[in-house]
C-alpha cells in the first residue's frame, strides 16, 4: 500500500511524505479497509508534531477518519457485521493510506446515496452535535439556538440538527464566506462574532429580547454567551479553541438559572452504549429524511494522498469550513484485491444483481431505515466497544481568523510594508498602532510556534491581576483574545502560520513560512516579537514521554485525564513553579515540587502560599534524573536525586511539569542580528531598533529583566512608532532618488 508513515516527529504538514509501505496485516478482530476518502482533523497536526496527548509508538501511519470498502473481515468472526465489499466509514489510526485496519466498533455503514467524501467526515461531527443538542440539551421545536463557529465541522452539523428539530438557529462565524456557508446549511440568522457587540445582536433576534434557549459552544465563549442566554437556558460546552480554557463568572450562571452542560462523545461508547445506538438511529433518520447532509469542504478539492499536507495546512490556517476531506483514488484495485481476499468469503463476481460493493438500498420509510441502522450498530456495540478517544478530540474547532471572503491561494507571494512576527502583547500592540496608521500590517501569530498556542506566554497563565484596566483581573487567554480582536478591528491581517526563515541581508527583507518554505515573501520592515519559550532539561525519557506525561504548561495540560487524581511533579523554584504547582492541585492528588537549591527563588508571598499548601510537598536540594513509563507509553515514575547526599529515589508520578525559565526565540535571526550572551536581541538603549535598520525587536525577545505583559505592550508601541518613522523616511528617500518622469525633474 501507499501511506504517510512517521518514524520521527515533524515540524509541520509540509514535511509529510507518501511512501510505499507493506500492506497492513489485520489482527484476528480487525477488518481490512480500502480507503477511498480520508478526513482531516486538528489533532492530526498536533500528533505528527508530537504535541498530542495520545502518541502511537513509532513507526505509525497518520490520520484517523476515513470511508472506504471492506477488503477482508476479521478471521475470528464467523458472521461479520460488514461483509467483504461493504461501504463503511469510521475512525482508526492510519487513515492517511490506501488501506487501514479497524475493529468492528470503529466502523459504520455508509448512508445510502452518500459519497465516500461525504461519509468520511461523519463519524465524529454528527454524533457530537446530535448528542449535545438532543441528549444533553433536550432541544425542542420553538427553541432559539446559538451555534458558535457555525461553519466548522461540528458547527454545521449542529445547525442542521437544530433546524431538523424545529429550532430557530443563530449562527456566528468570523468571515463573510463562513457566514454564507452557515446560512446555506440552514441558519436563520448569521452574526460576525468579531463585532464586540455580538451578544447584544443575538439577544435582539430573540422574542422579547429574552435571549437564546441553547448555546452550542465548541470554541470557548461561555462567559460572553451568558449575556445572551435566556432564563433556564442551557450552554453546551463542546470544546475549546486552541486548547485554551476560559474562566466563567458563576454569578452570571446563577442569576439566570443557566445550566452548563458538557459533552464528551468519545466516552459514550464506554459509559452509555445504548445512548450511542439511539443517537445514530436519530442521525440516520435525519439523513433518510434529507434533513442532514455531509459537511465536506468544497471550495477546493484535495485529491490523492500527496494532497494531505496541503489539506492539513489549509485546515490549520483556518482557511476552510466544514470537514476538509481528501479523496483517495483507488482505480481498479478494489476488484483485484477483493478477488484475492483471504477472508474466506467468495470472490466478487460480475452480476446483474446489486453488487456486493454496494449495500442494498435502504427503505424509503425513514423509521425503517433508522431501525435497520440501529440494529446494525447495536450488534457492533455489543462486541465490547471501548470508543475512540482520539476521534473524540477531533471535535475541537477553532476561532475563525478573518480572511478574504473567497478562499485565497495560500501559496501567493506577498509584499508588505511591515510584518510582525509574534502573537503576544508586544505583537498585537504594534499591530494596533501600525494598523491605525494605515500601514496594513501583516501579523504571523504562528501555529504552535515554540510549542505555545497563539497568544504567547499569557495563554499559559491563569488570572492576570496586574494589567491596567481590569480591576477585577482577567484571564490571560481572554486578555490576548481582546488584543487580537482590537488589532483585527483596525485592519491587521493575522495569519496562523509560523515564519521559519528570514533573510535580512538585502532589501526588501525576505521570509518564508514553515509550511511553505519555498514561497518567498518580502517586507520593507520587520518587528520581531517572538517572545521566549520554556526550557527543558533533556532528561532520559523526556522525549519519549513528552505530551504523554511531560509538559511545560500546567494550565494548558493539567486538566487532561491522564493527570487527574495522580501524583504530579513540578520542577522549578520561582513564581512560575509556585503558580503551576498550586494550579495542579485542582486536578492531581498531590504535587511535589523539586527545587535544586536549598531555598525558593519565588517572591515572598508566593513562597508562603506554596509551602503552606496541604497538597504540595517541596523537596529542596533535589533534581530530576530520569523519567520512566508504563506499558501504555505513559509516564509512571521519576527518578530523583538529593544533590547533597547523592542518594537516588524513584517516585510514583504520572505527570512532570517544567517551570525552569525561558529562552528567547531568536533562532530565526541567529547570525543576522546582534544578541547578548543569553540569546536576547540587542537593541539601541531607549529604542527597539536592532543593529539592522528596518528591523525592530519588542517584548520578551529583547527583555531579559522585566518580562511583563505591560512592558511587552509598551515596547510593542515603541516598535510600531519607530517602524512608522523608518518607513516614512524610506519613502522620502525613494522619492528623492526616483528618476524623472513625464518630463519633470
Amino acid at each position: 500500500m501507499r501511506g504517510i508513515q512517521l518514524t520521527q516527529y515533524v515540524k509541520g504538514p509540509h514535511e509529510l511524505k507518501v511512501t510505499d509501505l507493506p500492506d497492513p496485516t489485520p489482527k484476528p478482530d480487525e477488518y481490512l479497509i480500502e480507503v477511498h476518502a480520508a478526513a482531516t482533523n486538528f489533532f492530526d497536526i498536533l500528533q505528527i508534531q508530537g504535541k498530542y496527548q495520545h502518541q502511537p509508538p513509532f513507526p505509525w501511519v497518520s490520520g484517523a477518519e476515513f470511508a472506504g470498502v471492506v477488503l477482508a473481515t476479521p478471521s475470528n468472526a464467523s458472521k461479520p457485521k460488514f461483509p467483504v465489499g461493504s461501504r463503511v466509514f469510521g475512525a482508526s489510526q492510519g487513515a492517511y493510506a490506501t488501506q487501514v485496519t479497524a475493529k468492528e466498533h470503529q466502523l459504520l455503514p455508509c448512508p445510502e446515496g452518500w459519497s465516500f467524501e461525504e461519509a468520511a467526515g461523519l463519524f465524529v461531527t454528527a454524533p457530537t452535535s446530535y448528542g449535545a443538542l438532543v441528549v444533553r440539551a433536550g432541544i425542542k421545536p420553538g427553541d432559539y439556538v446559538l451555534v458558535h463557529a457555525a461553519a466548522g465541522g461540528v458547527g454545521l452539523a449542529a445547525v442542521q440538527v437544530a433546524k431538523a428539530f424545529g429550532a430557530t438557529v443563530i449562527a456566528t462565524a468570523g468571515t463573510k464566506r463562513k457566514l454564507e456557508v452557515a446560512r446555506n446549511f440552514g441558519a436563520d440568522h448569521v452574526i460576525d462574532y468579531r463585532d464586540e457587540k455580538w451578544p447584544e445582536m443575538v439577544k435582539k433576534l430573540t422574542p422579547g429580547n429574552k435571549g437564546v434557549d441553547i448555546v452550542y459552544d465548541p470554541v470557548g465563549l461561555v462567559d460572553k454567551s451568558t449575556k445572551c442566554t435566556a432564563w433556564n437556558g442551557r450552554i453546551l460546552i463542546v470544546g475549546f479553541a486552541a486548547g485554551s480554557i476560559e474562566k466563567v463568572a458563576m454569578n452570571k450562571v446563577l442569576l439566570k438559572n443557566i445550566s452548563l452542560v458538557g459533552i464528551h462523545w468519545g466516552q459514550y461508547a464506554v459509559h452509555e452504549k445504548e445512548t450511542v445506538v439511539e443517537v445514530w438511529k436519530g442521525i440516520m433518520k435525519l439523513v433518510a429524511e434529507k434533513k442532514f447532509r455531509g459537511t465536506e469542504f468544497t471550495d477546493r478539492q484535495f485529491v490523492g494522498l500527496e494532497s494531505i499536507p496541503d489539506a492539513l495546512k489549509a485546515l490549520g490556517g483556518r482557511e476552510t469550513w466544514g470537514k476538509v476531506v481528501v479523496k483517495v483514488p483507488q482505480g481498479n484495485q478494489s476488484l483485484r484485491r477483493l478477488s484475492n481476499s483471504t477472508s474466506g468469503q467468495s470472490p466478487i463476481k460480475p452480476t446483474s444483481t446489486p453488487s456486493a460493493l454496494t449495500p442494498a438500498p435502504l427503505p424509503d420509510d425513514p423509521g425503517t431505515t433508522a431501525k435497520l441502522f440501529s440494529s446494525y450498530f447495536r450488534r457492533t456495540l455489543r462486541s465490547s466497544a471501548t470508543g475512540l478517544s482520539a476521534a473524540a478530540a477531533a471535535t475541537a474547532t477553532y476561532k475563525n481568523t478573518p480572511r478574504n471572503a473567497e478562499l485565497q491561494s495560500v501559496t501567493r507571494r506577498m509584499h508588505s510594508k511591515v510584518v510582525i512576527i509574534g502573537s503576544g502583547p508586544a505583537a498585537h500592540t504594534a499591530a494596533i498602532y501600525l494598523a491605525r496608521a494605515e500601514l496594513k500590517p501583516v501579523l504571523y501569530e504562528g501555529f504552535m510556534a515554540n510549542g505555545i498556542a497563539a497568544g504567547g506566554q499569557l495563554t499559559t497563565t491563569t488570572e492576570v491581576e496586574n494589567f491596567p484596566g481590569f480591576p477585577e483581573g482577567i484571564m490571560g487567554q481572554e486578555l490576548m483574545d481582546k488584543m487580537k480582536q482590537q488589532s483585527e478591528r483596525f485592519g491587521t491581517e493575522v495569519i496562523t502560520e509560523t515564519v521559519s526563515k528570514v533573510d535580512l541581508s538585502s532589501r526588501p527583507f525576505k521570509y518564508a513560512t514553515e509550511w511553505y518554505p519555498d514561497v518567498e515573501h518580502t517586507a520593507d520592515s520587520i518587528i520581531l516579537a517572538t517572545g521566549a519559550s520554556a526550557r527543558r532539561l533533556g532528561l532520559p525519557g523526556e522525549e519519549k514521554y513528552w505530551q504523554n506525561g511531560i509538559s511545560a504548561c500546567a494550565v494548558c495540560d493539567g486538566a487532561v485525564p491522564i493527570y487527574r487524581n495522580k501524583h504530579l511533579i513540578v520542577i522549578g523554584g520561582g513564581d512560575s513553579a509556585a503558580e503551576e504547582a498550586m494550579f495542579l492541585t485542582k486536578y492531581g492528588s498531590h504535587v511535589t515540587v523539586l527545587v535544586r537549591r536549598d531555598k525558593l527563588r519565588a517572591s515572598t508571598i508566593m513562597a508562603k502560599r506554596l509551602l503552606s499548601h496541604n497538597k504540595i510537598t517541596v523537596r529542596f536540594n533535589t533534581v530530576g534524573v530520569e523519567v520512566k513509563g508504563d506499558a501504555k507509553g505513559l509516564m509512571s515514575h521519576m527518578v530523583v536525586k538529593d544533590v547533597v547526599t547523592g542518594q537516588e529515589e524513584t517516585l510514583e508520578a504520572n505527570g512532570l511539569f517544567y517551570a525552569i525559565g525561558h529562552d528567547p526565540a531568536t533562532g530565526l535571526v541567529k547570525g543576522q542580528i546582534d544578541t547578548d550572551e543569553d540569546g536576547y536581541v540587542k537593541t539601541i538603549p531607549g529604542t527597539t531598533q536592532t543593529n539592522v535598520p528596518g528591523v525592530f525587536a519588542a517584548g520578551d525577545v529583547q527583555d531579559k529583566r522585566y518580562r511583563q505583559a505591560i512592558t511587552s505592550a509598551g515596547s510593542g508601541c515603541m516598535a510600531a512608532l519607530e517602524a512608522e518613522k523608518y518607513l516614512s523616511e524610506m519613502h522620502e528617500v525613494t522619492e528623492e532618488h526616483e528618476p524623472a518622469k513625464n518630463g519633470h525633474l
